[in-house]
């Protein structure tokens, strides 16, 4: 069976959420089809990088789409009737490539990644499934609480327009995707919408023994909104209580790639350092005691708290990103719901060597049991192929 990926970014190397999903998705879609991906990308992809995917891959298409013509998409889906994020990554050429592919390599099926490309692939006679991996119409709302008046006007305007699209792209596909239990109750579809969450790579992330050179840690892609949130949380209103009550500065780490300006201003604040990105994230996983992710404002499922548990490295969450994970209070991580709670909390984890050991050998557990992207991708598997090849 022939399986047509597409997604508006190339899946390597794994910086963003989207990249991550669907490398390990290739990778395990790639033991039961034959696959052929088509990407955008607004950067130059390597050569290198193309040939990782050419692993899994039968064959593969780029198409470079400039910072200039996304510009020049967005303005023209504003005054239109897409939502900013669909008309960036929408027009005649890419719907033309994308239709040529298909039918150069005879597809029986497509496999849409985010609303981004739905637009492009709508209308292909073909049996397909959109990934709409997280409910981004209420992520928009959630980000119109953040940031200045512009914004939050913006990001308003956006959620509206994406909650409409979502809605309204159901109908043109087969079968719908997402990651979290959570994100699919406040999706606002027509029909019904199958769960497939992240998995996590336990061979890869795996302790091999590290120097704790910090207290807390925090890891993301620090020029994403609700992580840029957190680590300020983190430095401007958790860090200074916790030293207050310890009666010393604890270390911080905070690492990622993408940190914007105001997330590097945070290491002007005692015993506080900004990594940034490093080629391997795991360096920084193994200098950090404690995982602290204070992320009130984001959506689906948090990768970093499943690599950091598969790190062993124990985990306070609070409610919302342990409901997406489906990790337990005291048996998989510590949730923290308030400042004086992530306060308290720390305090415990560094001063209870038992709650500690504890925390890590279960949540490591968890990964290895249910997080392993080959039993989260075959729902995955088994949607694609109930649906039938193309005829």
């Amino acid at each position: 069976m022939k399986l047509l990926v597409v997604a508006s970014r190339f899946p390597y190397p794994l910086q963003k959420g989207d990249q991550l999903r669907l490398y390990h998705q290739i990778k395990c879609l790639a033991k039961e089809f034959e696959i052929f991906l088509y990407t955008t990308s607004n950067a130059k992809v390597k050569e290198k990088e193309i040939k990782e995917l050419e692993k899994y891959c039968t064959a593969i298409k780029v198409h470079n789409l400039s910072t200039m013509k996304m510009a020049s998409n967005t303005i023209k889906a504003f005054f239109g009737s897409l939502p900013l994020q669909v008309g960036m990554f929408t027009s005649a050429l890419i719907q033309g490539e994308i239709k040529a592919f298909a039918e150069e390599h005879n597809i029986d099926h497509v496999y849409c990644q985010l609303i981004r490309m739905a637009q492009n692939v709508k209308v292909l006679k073909y049996p397909k499934t959109i990934d709409y991996m997280d409910a981004f119409g209420y992520g928009m709302v959630k980000r119109s609480e953040m940031g200045g008046i512009v914004k939050r006007m913006l990001y308003t305007f956006e959620s509206k327009r994406v909650k409409k699209y979502e809605k309204s792209i159901y109908e043109s596909f087969a079968n719908h995707v997402i990651i979290t239990e959570q994100d699919k109750n406040r999706l606002e579809v027509p029909g019904p919408v199958g769960v497939v969450a992240n998995g996590v790579d336990t061979e890869f992330f795996t302790n091999a023994g590290g120097v704790l050179e910090y207290d807390i840690l925090f890891v993301g892609n620090m020029g994403y909104l609700p992580n840029i949130d957190a680590a300020k949380m983190l430095v401007n209103e958790i860090l200074p209580k916790l030293n207050k009550k310890l009666g010393t500065n604890v270390s911080v780490l905070i690492a990622g790639a993408r940190p914007t300006q105001e997330v590097i201003d945070l290491a002007k604040t005692d015993n506080v350092t900004i990594g940034g990105w490093v080629q391997d994230i795991r360096s920084a996983y193994k200098s950090g005691r404690i995982f602290v992710a204070p992320i009130f404002k984001g959506i689906g499922q948090q990768n970093k708290i499943l690599e950091a548990m598969s790190m062993e490295i124990p985990c306070i969450v609070n409610d919302s990103v342990a409901e997406g994970l489906g990790i337990v209070h005291e048996k998989h991580c510590l949730i923290a719901n308030t400042i004086d709670e992530f306060v308290d909390t720390i305090i415990r984890l560094l001063e209870e060597p038992i709650i500690h050991t504890s925390i890590l050998v279960s949540a490591k557990e968890l990964v290895l049991e249910k997080y392993v992207w080959s039993k989260q991708t075959d729902p995955l598997i088994q949607m694609i192929k109930s649906t039938g090849k193309h005829t």
